[in-house]
């Protein structure tokens, strides 16, 4: 068997020149040599970006976690009675960890702790910032609209609070719950003098497919002293009237 001797030969310039790796090393050599600089920059703000990111991200979740503190030890003074001093720690709360759950959660409080004071006008204003918190949190929604649809009866506002428990319902996550906001909602227009709107809503809560018969027989029991009191052929019905706001 013969073997034969391959002799290594000399590139030439032209084969380099036209070799895919030699070109490709020296594009890449000449866009570094005009855009290099550009390049570190770009890459320094990315890393930069992140960083700033990672920080911010780490700093809003121990505010949330101080301000979970904070409202937990609040919650105490709410359980107690000791309104003043849960107002104080409440308002701290809101004031040195805004954009926080917490925070959101405190202005419900805010407006528990006002409401039971008899201040509804104040309640109202408290509850109506903590929906605007709110978010996606469906359970703040909740406990917000409850409450404010409840200030505003308490302080008179009939069709406000009629549409507030309208609102509540439809976050109902069954037909008690749904069918519970309805009757406050009927009760509301009732009172601001909505008769026919009011006995509507009722039947609606006879209508649910699955409702305790409790809340089925509050809403005959609603229909039958609207229809009782509703004025004859000719006669005017005076609605409730409402304080100016």
């Amino acid at each position: 068997m013969t073997t034969r001797l391959v002799k290594h030969q000399k590139l030439t310039k032209r084969q380099i020149k036209e070799d895919p790796l030699v070109t490709a090393a020296f594009r890449g050599t000449q866009v570094w040599e005009q855009h290099g600089s550009r390049i570190l920059l770009g890459v320094g703000a990315v890393v930069l970006v992140v960083l700033l990111v990672f920080f911010v991200s780490r700093t809003r979740a121990q505010s949330e976690e101080r301000a979970e503190g904070d409202l937990f030890r609040a919650e105490i003074s709410v359980a107690q009675t000791d309104y003043a001093t849960a107002t104080q720690m409440l308002k701290e709360i809101v004031d040195s960890a805004p954009g926080t759950k917490a925070a959101a959660k405190a202005m419900v409080y805010l407006g528990d702790v006002t409401a039971a004071q008899g201040k509804a006008a104040e309640a109202v204003s408290w509850y109506r910032r903590a929906l605007a918190k709110a978010g996606r949190d469906e359970d703040l929604k909740v406990a917000g609209l409850h409450g404010l649809a409840a200030a505003l009866e308490d302080r008179g506002d009939f069709t406000q609070a009629a549409a507030s428990y309208a609102d509540l319902a439809k976050l109902g996550e069954n037909d008690n719950q749904r069918g519970r906001a309805m009757l406050a909602e009927a009760r509301s227009l009732a009172k601001a003098g909505q008769t026919q709107k009011a006995i509507a809503v009722y039947k609606e809560v006879q209508r649910l497919p699955v409702v305790d018969q409790t809340l089925i027989n509050t809403a005959g029991v609603g229909i039958g002293e609207l229809s009782a009191s509703s004025p004859g052929p000719g006669e005017t019905q005076h609605p409730a009237s409402s304080p100016t706001p």
